[in-house]
């Protein structure tokens, strides 16, 4: 039997939640017009959803208002357009602040909006490199980093940087994300950072987002919680126990 078929069972149960989130979401999509709704209550309502998702950890401040750290490696996660927009001026802010010296970055692929100057579409990377610059990091500082594509992209993300952050010998990490998105960047990382090999800092971006957005991201979070890092934990117990059950076999024969 192949390792797909022995993981069925995981993916049908990921499929459920999903479909399950994604109609209880449709369904109180229609109770949720915030248009129509009361302006107080739709924001009693999302700051009430948004609890549970935020988490921030800053660095301490100094007396002179900024850091007393210099020099950190920052990694800014992926997302939109829109939303990276917000998290480069977050972390241009800590540029700029002398928090962090090196800005890692996820490489994207593919082309974005047409340049005038250049006479051609920029790459997401190129577009990615003119915004730092107008929030003041200069390129030299920004290093892309490519991560494999995934179902999860956090997940991969975090286990790429952590990685990373190892080989590297990095002792604090400082994560840039969406705010709505904070809590799920800190399971993910603290995840793969079980032996505290380096301190994360997490920062979120003052992006705005609606009801129905902090809905998604609350569905999201509970897949995370409660099916992927636990299947993920299962992976690393069930491969050892099969290569030591192979490695018996070998011994047997």
């Amino acid at each position: 039997m192949t390792d797909k078929r022995r993981h069925w069972p995981l993916y049908i149960l990921a499929l459920m939640l999903l479909l399950a989130g994604g109609i209880a979401v449709h369904r109180f999509s229609a109770f949720v017009d915030t248009d129509k709704m009361n302006p107080v209550f739709a924001d009693r309502i999302e700051i009430y959803l948004t609890k549970g998702l935020v988490y921030e950890h800053h660095l301490p401040r100094g007396e002179n208002g900024c850091s007393p750290e210099s020099s950190l490696v920052a990694y800014v996660l992926g997302g939109t357009q829109e939303s990276l927009s917000y998290k480069w001026k977050t972390v241009g802010r800590l540029y700029a602040e002398g928090t962090v010296r090196k800005i890692l970055i996820l490489h994207r692929p593919g082309i974005t909006e047409y340049s005038p100057v250049l006479g051609r579409n920029l790459t997401n990377d190129e577009w990615a490199i003119g915004r730092l610059k107008e929030e003041g990091v200069p390129v030299e500082n920004v290093e892309f980093i490519p991560v494999p594509p995934a179902t999860f992209d956090t997940f991969a993300e975090a286990r790429a940087i952590s990685a990373l952050a190892h080989a590297r010998r990095v002792k604090r990490l400082v994560l840039v994300s969406s705010r709505h998105h904070t809590e799920r960047v800190r399971l993910s990382f603290s995840h793969f950072n079980a032996d505290n090999a380096f301190e994360s800092y997490i920062y979120g971006s003052e992006e705005i987002v609606g009801i129905m957005e902090v809905l998604r991201e609350n569905l999201t979070l509970r897949i995370y919680r409660y099916f992927v890092l636990p299947a993920d934990l299962l992976r690393r117990f069930i491969v050892p126990l099969r290569k030591l059950n192979h490695q018996d076999k070998m011994r047997d024969q």
